[in-house]
């Protein structure tokens, strides 16, 4: 087993490679910048925006940034926000355009600002994003926008713990907002058991159900794809009466799945490869196949994902998933069903592109700890040589994961 997976993440590697050319990058002159490569500034959310340039004079929309000698000689003018970091916190937000045209009140001047941090400065529509993503005290980076500006810097740090989003049990491992292209690896699907008596309505069929997945987040939009627990059709091209393999599915915009076909279904137990990695601007691919030499089943499809563009932030994950059918969003239902036996045998993050993009390990320094609605439902096992190439296994249950 330990040699096929080897094989299989050796073509995963390969295929990432080809999947993710070193697409064009926009240069100083196109974001206004003085000749440094472009940046973006993240927020504590990982909502980021494109840094159109350093100690130049602040246009229409821009976002500049201004060295604290630089802001004190040659502040912007009141048409915009300028926000003061120090340390990697906001010390203080001036909203001096919201003072002067919306309020009639006079201008309050720029900042008092020290000889550390830094300022950021916002006209129009980034205006609008630092008042709508930075409060006073909130961490901010700023962050190198292209693989090759990135491979001299240190890693974006993953946030030390980040809200659950309600409506389901899951265990997820995320990583930080930075120039990652991608994310791949090998797991063992899980067995997944409903709850009989928690049942649809309408179609009598279970409300939970089972989905192991990637994908990632680039400014305001979340990408999901993988594996989702769904019916199968036979030869006679009738529709199972329950659902009982894992089929490719990815959700940008909408809910999309692969054909119901033999060639793209996955059962428990089962051990497949599975990736998700920028192909092109605001594009995405996702790749699942069997994690074995010579693949029988392979499943791959190119989507839009618009968020994903050289110049904005980008953050991946691995997601194993007991869904709430009717409840994404509300407080989870309390359900007898389960998914155990889930093995992520290795899990890796893309940095860079074409032949000298590298494969980091998810290693629990890269990444964000996730079990959700709590700790009580995940049941998650890993020793530390497993932990080293992002391995681990994974029980779910509604009830109690103990």
């Amino acid at each position: 087993m330990r040699v096929r997976c080897h094989r299989s993440l050796t073509i995963l590697f390969a295929t990432a490679r080809f999947l993710s050319p070193l697409y064009d990058l926009p240069t100083a002159a196109h974001v206004g910048g003085n000749g440094a490569p472009p940046r973006v500034v993240v927020a504590r959310s990982g909502a980021s925006y494109v840094l159109n340039g350093t100690n130049t004079p602040r246009r229409d929309n821009e976002l500049v940034l201004f060295t604290p000698e630089y802001y004190r000689k040659s502040p912007p003018n009141a048409s915009g926000v300028d926000v003061y970091v120090v340390g990697g916190q906001v010390a203080e937000l001036r909203d001096r355009a919201g003072a002067v045209y919306l309020e009639k009140k006079p201008d309050p001047g720029a900042i008092t600002v020290g000889k550390e941090g830094y300022v950021l400065s916002g006209n129009g529509a980034a205006r609008k994003w630092l008042i709508g993503n930075l409060r006073a005290g909130d961490a901010v980076i700023v962050a190198a926008s292209s693989p090759q500006a990135s491979r001299a810097s240190a890693e974006v740090p993953p946030a030390a713990e980040l809200p659950c989003f309600p409506g389901a049990y899951y265990r997820k491992a995320v990583s930080s907002f930075d120039v990652w292209t991608g994310i791949g690896g090998i797991v063992q699907l899980p067995t997944p058991q409903v709850d009989a008596q928690r049942l649809d309505e309408k179609d009598r069929q279970p409300l939970d159900n089972f989905s192991v997945y990637m994908g990632g987040r680039a400014g305001a939009q979340e990408i999901d794809a993988g594996v989702n627990w769904e019916f199968t059709v036979d030869k006679k091209g009738e529709r199972s009466k329950a659902r009982n393999a894992f089929r490719p599915f990815w959700r940008n915009e909408k809910w999309n799945a692969a054909p119901s076909e033999k060639q793209f279904y996955w059962y428990p137990g089962e051990t497949v490869a599975m990736a998700v990695l920028v192909s092109a601007p605001g594009k995405l691919k996702l790749y699942v196949s069997d994690a074995t030499p010579q693949p029988r089943r392979v499943f791959s499809v190119e989507f839009d994902a618009n968020s994903f563009q050289p110049h904005v932030a980008r953050q991946f994950k691995r997601v194993n998933a007991i869904d709430q059918r009717h409840n994404e969003g509300k407080t989870v239902q309390p359900t007898k069903a389960e998914a155990v036996g889930a093995v992520w045998l290795e899990t890796f993050l893309f940095r860079g592109a074409g032949d000298e993009a590298k494969r980091l390990p998810l290693t629990p320094a890269r990444m964000t700890d996730m079990r959700c609605p709590s700790a009580a439902h995940v049941r998650v096992v890993a020793t530390e040589a497993q932990r080293a190439k992002g391995s681990e296994s994974v029980d779910l249950s509604g009830t109690t994961a103990e």
